[in-house]
Order: structure tokens, then sequence, then C-alpha cells
């Protein structure tokens, strides 16, 4: 399931909570002149924001290498309530200013719930202390609102009964328009994205995606890091801090591996694989070239009775007696292995059964560098990794 998706489904669920606390502790009554609408508007807003705005950091601490899923809900939930109040205060006010002026209603109330998704967006952004993400948050959040107040009247019809308030109608309404502001929230976070990291490496980083809002962004174990690695015992508590300058990112702190290099300091660009313990980042940034690769000398797989090539500018190719590199012998798999070329010009080798490199045993899973002058044995059969003559692969 997408992170849109994830998203979305969210935002409907906490646009469905808001409908049930805003049912049980705000009477449905009538008008209570223009003041009294506005303050029954204020409370009603605060109790739909609270929910939604929790769900939403929830999922964006699940999604994004913050840590645990309950970062930040303890600090966050008053400013909700606050902000719901203050953004459905001003949505009625529009709202019945619109109304005075003449203009349809149906346009006021999708611009009075632009208010209430902008503050959403608003609060996620600055609660990460990052304003782009809270500008980015505000667009996607109103633009949700507006959707989802647009829609809304086209629920006013539904009912349980005859006795039926507009229950069902609220309950309808509300769930899709949370669902909006999630589905809108995250689509302005990706198109509007300038850098990002992206986990790689199986566990619990995999997929995972952190956008790079602010210019320090703190990486290590510890859960108060912007990026927190906490299952890697590996990682220090405070590994270092991913800084912009001059519209670059650079990587500033202990040793990690930066496309298998150690580095303390590094400029980075786009592509670049950063290594936190056993954690595998990469870096990705909007209108910036991928990383040079280094060329790769041609080279082969030399064995008493058989010879394979590579191919020229390979980035990844399986070896096996079913891969790209097609090796005969007893005991090898059909995809054995699978040999990379880095962005450095070096290789790494990915065990997919269990092999012998240089005489040590590598179980399946392992990955491990691969230089010209290995020893490599798949089965009973020992290869010698060497320098040779570059081929093209057959189509």
């Amino acid at each position: 399931m997408n992170r849109t998706l994830q998203t979305t489904l969210l935002g409907a669920l906490g646009g469905f909570l808001g409908f049930v606390l805003s049912e049980v502790l705000v009477p449905q009554s009538g008008s209570g002149g223009f003041l009294g609408n506005i303050v029954g508007t204020a409370w009603w807003t605060a109790l739909l924001m609270l929910p939604l705005t929790l769900l939403l950091l929830a999922g964006e601490n699940l999604l994004s290498m913050r840590g645990r899923w309950s970062r930040g809900l303890a600090q966050v939930w008053l400013p909700a309530l606050l902000l719901g109040a203050c953004s459905g205060a001003l949505a009625q006010f529009i709202y019945a200013l619109g109304l005075m002026a003449g203009l349809p209603g149906r346009l006021m109330r999708a611009l009075g719930w632009a208010v209430m998704g902008a503050g959403v967006g608003l609060l996620l952004g600055l609660h990460d202390r990052s304003p782009a993400k809270a500008l980015r948050g505000a667009l996607g959040g109103a633009a949700g609102g507006f959707l989802g107040g647009l829609v809304f009247d086209s629920f006013t019809a539904l009912r349980f009964g005859e006795e039926d308030t507009g229950t069902l109608a609220r309950l309808v309404g509300l769930t899709l328009l949370g669902a909006a502001i999630g589905f809108m929230l995250r689509l302005a976070q990706e198109f509007l994205k300038g850098a990002w990291l992206l986990g790689t490496t199986t566990g619990r980083s995999e997929g995972k995606q952190y956008i790079l809002g602010k210019p320090a962004v703190t990486v290590g174990r510890s859960e108060t890091s912007d990026i927190s690695l906490s299952h890697d015992a590996q990682v220090p508590m405070q590994a270092g801090t991913l800084v912009q300058r001059g519209g670059n990112w650079h990587w500033e702190g202990e040793p990690i591996l930066i496309n298998r290099q150690p580095k303390t300091r590094a400029a980075l660009r786009n592509g670049d694989r950063l290594t936190f313990g056993q954690t595998e980042l990469v870096f990705g940034q909007r209108g910036q070239a991928a990383s040079g690769r280094v060329p790769v000398p041609p080279l082969a797989l030399q064995a008493n009775h058989q010879a394979v090539h590579f191919p020229a500018d390979f980035q990844q190719l399986s070896l096996g007696t079913g891969g790209e590199l097609r090796v005969q012998g007893a005991g090898i798999q059909a995809h054995h292995a699978i040999i990379s070329t880095l962005p450095d010009g070096t290789l790494e080798l990915h065990a997919q059964a269990p092999l012998e490199l240089n005489d040590r045993p590598l179980a399946a899973g392992t990955t491990s560098p691969l230089r010209p002058g290995d020893l490599l044995k798949l089965g009973d059969t020992e290869f010698a990794l060497i320098k040779s003559e570059p081929v093209t692969l057959k189509q």
C-alpha cells in the first residue's frame, strides 16, 4: 500500500472519529445568532480537527522514519484543539459574510473548510519545525478542505430516517472531508518536495521516506533525532546532521558509508547511498543530476572449463544457471548471487544462496565488496574474477 493511499485512509478515519466526537459533545441546535454560530462552529471544528491531526501525525511518524508512531502526539493535541477552534471561527465568519453578500453557500462552505484543512497542514509542519513543510502542508490541506467542502453539500439529502437531523450526511461528508485533506496533504508534500531520503534495506526503514524540509536535519538512534533509527543498535545516538548550504546538501558528523566509502563530511548527490549501521538510505534531490558513475573495467569470471564475460556499462547482474551471467556446475542455483556496480565504480556481491568468497563462507542474504582477483565458489565450482574485454548483452 503506497504512502498516499495510507494517508488518505488515515484522513478518512480521522474525519470519522471527529464526527463521533462532535456528535457526542456538541448539541445539534438551531441558530444561536451570529456570535453564537461562530462559537459553536469553533468548538465543533476543534473536536473534528483533533483526531484528524493526531492520526495524520501518527501516520507520518510511521511512514517517514521519525521513530515511534506516538512521537509528538502528547505535544500536539492542545495546539490542534486551539488551532481547530480558531480556524473554525474564521471559517464560520467567512461563511456568514459570503452568505450576506449573496455568494453561493456551497462555495462559501468550501472556503470555510479550506481554512480548517490549511490549519491541519500548517500544524504538522510547525510541529516538525519546518517552515517549508508547513507551507506545503497548508497548501495541500487547503486544497483538500476546499475539495471536501465542495462535495459536502452533495450528501445533505442522506437520511437514516424521517427523524434524522443530518447525522448520516455529516458522517459521510466528514469522513470524505478527512480523506480529501489527507490525500491532498500527501500529494502536496510529494510534488513540492526538494530533497529526501528513502529507506532501501529490508527491515523497519524499508520503503519509508523522510522529506528534508529544513536547513539542518539530525540523524541518530536517539528518539529526539529528526530521523530516528532507534531500531539499529549500530547507529550512534547522535550520528550527525544533514545540512543544506547554497541549494546543496552535505553530511557532517560521525563516519558513515557514502557509496561504500567512509566519510565524516561530504557533499551529497542525487542517488548517493548513505549507510548508517545496518540501515541504508538513498538520497534524492529534485532537479539535480544523479551522481556520476565511475566506469567499471571489463571483467569476466574464469573457471577451469568456462569463462563468462560481463557486459559493458552494467549496473546489476544475476549470477547462476539462469542469470544474465550464466554459469554451470554442481550445486549452483538458478540465481545464486547478484553483482552490482556502485557509483564510485566498485562492485558489490549479494549472496542469494550460500557461497564462498576468498574461502570465506557467505550466507544467503549477505552482502560483501567484490574486487578483481577475488575467488568466488558457487556449489562445487570456483571462479576467479579477472579483467577482460568488454562485451554486449544479447537481447
